[in-house]
């Protein structure tokens, strides 16, 4: 039911299953598109139609059992969304955890997580469910004025005493997060990759291991201890790793002059005020240098921030612009909840929880890529007006999402109405698609 220019891009996920799988993966695909309904198993199935046609335990089997990974999927992925960028482009990463909110005592590797939509910095709030961990590749269509952050990459973050009740080493969020930068650096070791993070990445597990075509812009912490560079050994004894000690993010800012620097903000150009200096931040990237901007004026903060980056050559304005960038992904987020069903799977086995979710990201990121290569040579691309919003120019994920259902449907339709009638029972996966909506 897909149109063959979607269809096409789902071909060449084929090396990372056995031909039955992958079957069973292009109709799950077809079905998560295409489903309007809670993206459970059965859902998926329906929206597909390919009710009847198979047991539907076999679609069980391909997230609880089937021999595949998420890796080798997020890596063919992410060919697919960096052969839209040139090769000497600058590729901009965004990485961030979501918590994916679930009831159900029965459900898999659940836990109770702090929810960042009702916790203040007073009062922290709990929530059950799972908690993910995302590496996104970062564009940005000019035509568009859009910026969208597509994954590619993710890992499920558990708990301490959920791994010690599973019999697992724990890993930190900000250790899985370094995994998939790792392993996307190291599979394109000749592309440039700037990671964005905001201050819980902002530390020595992502930091101090970054490879070497690898740089990261994150929100630093205004009382950091930062150091000058160590002083030339002119003696014998242990060499300094740090020099001596520099004022504060926030001593600075009311000790040193500030320049003011015009930038892009959000998509919106703004001045604001900036300190540019360069130090040792020992406990986060020991003896690296790093480069702060400290920013008073930030349209929508109250007080001061700083920005810390490893990459010594970065302008205030490039930094402030590339940090906004991170706002993406929570659009993402909020996109493949609302419309993907990321919170809908109940998966009740390992594996298929770690597997379930993820389809969501995975279907978010190919939409938004076929749309981007669908609509190059377009001078209008569809989206959807209203009396109310007149003013509309840059497709969202909506847009894109219908986009896609309605050359679907009408290719299916079309290709039921080669018979001598298109009646009722003809229409049916359509009416039903309607009808539990």
């Amino acid at each position: 039911m897909l149109p063959e220019s979607f269809a096409s891009y789902l071909a060449q996920f084929s090396v990372c299953f056995t031909e039955p799988t992958h079957q069973r993966f292009l109709t799950i695909i077809t079905g998560w598109v295409l489903c309007t309904g809670k993206r459970t198993v059965t859902g998926v199935i329906r929206a597909a139609g390919v009710v009847g046609e198979r047991h539907h335990s076999g679609y069980h089997r391909f997230f609880s059992q089937a021999r595949w990974s998420l890796d080798p999927v997020g890596m063919t992925l992410s060919r697919l969304l960096l052969s839209l960028l040139p090769k000497d482009a600058l590729v901009v990463l965004t990485v961030d955890d979501t918590l994916a909110r679930h009831t159900g005592k029965h459900i898999a590797s659940g836990a109770m997580h702090r929810d960042p939509l009702l916790s203040t910095g007073r009062k922290p709030f709990f929530h059950f469910g799972h908690n993910w961990v995302v590496l996104s590749i970062v564009f940005s269509f000019a035509d568009w004025e859009k910026t969208f952050s597509l994954p590619v990459l993710v890992r499920l973050y558990r708990t301490e005493k959920l791994n010690k009740k599973l019999g697992r080493g724990h890993h930190k969020k900000t250790t899985l997060a370094d995994e998939m930068i790792q392993l996307l650096a190291h599979a394109y070791p000749q592309r440039q990759f700037l990671v964005v993070g905001d201050n819980a990445y902002c530390n020595r597990s992502i930091v101090r291991p970054l490879p070497d075509n690898v740089h990261f812009l994150g929100r630093g912490r205004m009382d950091a201890a930062l150091y000058a560079r160590p002083p030339r050994m002119n003696g014998r004894g242990r060499p300094r790793v740090k020099g001596e000690r520099l004022l504060k993010p926030v001593e600075r800012a009311e000790q040193c002059r500030w320049k003011k620097v015009t930038t892009k903000i959000y998509g919106r150009t703004a001045t604001v005020q900036v300190q540019v200096f360069d130090a040792l931040w020992y406990i986060v990237g020991r003896g690296r240098p790093m480069r702060f901007f400290l920013i008073r004026g930030w349209p929508g903060h109250d007080k001061d921030d700083v920005l810390a980056t490893t990459d010594l050559t970065m302008t205030a304005a490039q930094a402030i612009t590339q940090y906004c960038y991170r706002w993406s992904e929570e659009e993402t987020f909020g996109w493949v909840k609302s419309r993907l069903g990321f919170e809908d799977p109940q998966n009740r086995t390992e594996k298929a929880v770690q597997r379930t979710a993820p389809m969501a990201l995975f279907v978010y990121s190919l939409v938004v890529y076929w749309y981007a290569n669908r609509m190059k040579k377009r001078r209008w691309v569809p989206v959807r007006l209203a009396p109310w919003y007149t003013t509309k120019k840059a497709p969202s994920f909506s847009d894109m999402l219908a986009t896609l259902r309605r050359e679907s449907w009408t290719i299916w339709i079309s290709d039921q109405a080669t018979n001598d009638r298109l009646d009722q029972k003809d229409l049916a996966p359509l009416l039903d698609a309607v009808g539990y909506s």
